[in-house]
C-alpha cells in the first residue's frame, strides 16, 4: 500500500472514528458540538484500549486480535453514533454562518496552531525515551505481540515491566500502525500523532475559552493566541507541560499534560461543580480511564483532580453524593492501582 493510502487510512482511525463514536453520546443534543464528539469519542477509544490490553497481555494473545476487536468495536459505534444522527436529521447548513461568525482573533490563533502542528511533525523531535515507547510499539508490530518481546534486547521478558505494563500506550500505537495499512509506528508517532494530538490539546483549550468568555468571540479568540504563545514560549524547562506538548506529544505522558488532565479539569467543571451537571457522570469514567492508558501518571494524577473537585462540589451543594460518584469514577485507577502494589 502506497504511503497516501496510509495516510487516508490514518485519517479515518485518528479522526473520522473518534468523532463518529463521539457523536454517539450526543445523539440527543439538538446541536452537534463537532470539538466536544472528537474529545469524548478518544476518551471511549483509549478507556476500551484500556479494558482489552490488559486481559490480552495476560492471556498472551497476538496483537492482531486486539486490533480486531478494536476496529470492531470503534467503526460499529461510530457507524451507530452518525447513522442516529442521520435518522435525527441532523443539518449542516449553519456550517457557513458559523465560519462566518469566528473571531478574527480566532483565525490567527488557528494560523498559529497550523504553524506548531508543521514544527512538531515536520521537525519530529528524537527523544530517547522512545528506544522504550516506539520500540515497544515497533517490536509488538513486527512479532504480533503485546509485552512479550523486550524491544531492547529482543528476547522474551523474563518479567512484564511493572512501570509500564498497566498503562499499554504504546499498544495503541501499535494497533493504528497495524489498522493503518502496516504504517510504521515511528512515523505514525513523529509525524502523525503530533498533528492529531495537537488538535486535541488545543480543542480541550478551547473548551476553557467557551466556559470563560460563552459571550465573547473575541475574548476566545485572544485566550486561544496567549495558549499558543505560552506553548511556544515553554521551553524553558523540559518539566513544563507546553514542552511536553510540543517535544513528545506522542509519548503518553506527553498526552496527559496536554490534553487529558486537562480536558479531566474541564469535565469535573462540567459535572461536579454544577448544581445540574451539564455531563454526564460516565465521562469521568472514560476520562479515568483513559488517563490510565497512557500513563502510570495518570492512574493517580487522575482521582486525584476529580477528587479534589468532587469534594468541592460536595461542600458547596451539601451534597456528598457527589464524592461517592467521583469514587465510582475512578474505579479503574483504583483497581490499577492495587495492582500496581501486587504486582511491585
Amino acid at each position: 500500500m502506497s504511503f497516501a493510502g496510509k495516510a487516508v487510512l490514518a485519517l479515518f482511525w485518528l479522526v473520522l472514528v473518534p468523532w463518529g463514536v463521539g457523536t454517539l453520546f450526543f445523539r440527543k443534543e439538538k446541536t452537534l458540538c463537532h470539538s466536544q464528539c472528537f474529545l469524548i469519542g478518544y476518551l471511549f477509544l483509549f478507556f476500551i484500549t484500556e479494558l482489552l490490553t490488559l486481559p490480552m497481555i495476560r492471556l498472551k494473545l497476538p496483537l492482531h486480535i486486539l486490533s480486531i476487536f478494536y476496529a470492531v468495536i470503534g467503526v460499529g459505534m461510530a457507524g451507530i453514533g452518525i447513522w442516529k444522527r442521520k435518522k435525527e436529521r441532523l443539518e449542516c447548513s449553519g456550517v457557513r454562518t458559523r465560519l462566518q461568525g469566528i473571531s478574527g482573533w480566532l483565525w490567527i490563533a488557528v494560523i498559529l496552531i497550523a504553524a506548531q502542528i508543521c514544527v512538531a511533525s515536520l521537525l519530529a523531535h528524537m527523544d530517547a525515551d522512545d528506544a522504550f515507547y516506539v520500540g515497544t510499539a515497533t517490536t509488538a508490530v513486527h512479532t504480533d505481540s503485546i509485552f512479550f518481546v523486550n524491544p531492547y534486547t529482543g528476547n522474551p521478558y523474563r518479567n512484564l515491566p511493572s512501570r509500564y505494563i498497566l498503562s499499554p500506550f504504546p499498544i495503541f500505537l501499535a494497533v493504528i500502525s497495524q489498522l493503518c495499512g502496516g504504517l510504521h509506528p515511528a512515523i505514525l508517532a513523529h509525524v502523525i500523532f503530533p498533528a492529531v494530538f495537537l488538535v486535541m490539546a488545543y480543542l480541550v483549550l478551547y473548551q476553557f475559552a467557551e466556559l470563560f468568555f460563552p459571550k465573547d468571540a473575541d475574548a476566545r479568540g485572544i485566550f486561544m493566541i496567549l495558549g499558543c504563545v505560552l506553548t511556544w514560549f515553554s521551553g524553558f524547562s523540559i518539566y513544563t507541560s507546553g514542552n511536553f506538548q510540543m517535544i513528545r506529544i506522542w509519548q503518553g505522558k506527553g498526552l496527559l499534560a496536554a490534553a487529558l488532565l486537562p480536558l479531566t479539569i474541564w469535565l469535573c467543571v462540567k459535572i461536579t461543580m454544577q448544581k445540574k451537571p451539564e455531563l454526564p457522570w460516565a465521562f469521568l469514567l472514560l476520562s479515568n480511564g483513559a488517563c490510565c492508558l497512557v500513563s502510570s501518571m495518570g492512574i493517580m494524577l487522575s482521582p486525584v483532580t476529580a477528587g479534589i473537585f468532587a469534594v468541592m462540589g460536595a461542600v458547596r451543594y451539601h451534597d456528598p453524593k457527589r464524592i461517592v460518584r467521583c469514587v465510582l469514577c475512578c474505579i479503574p485507577s483504583i483497581v490499577l492501582g492495587a495492582a500496581y502494589v501486587l504486582i511491585k
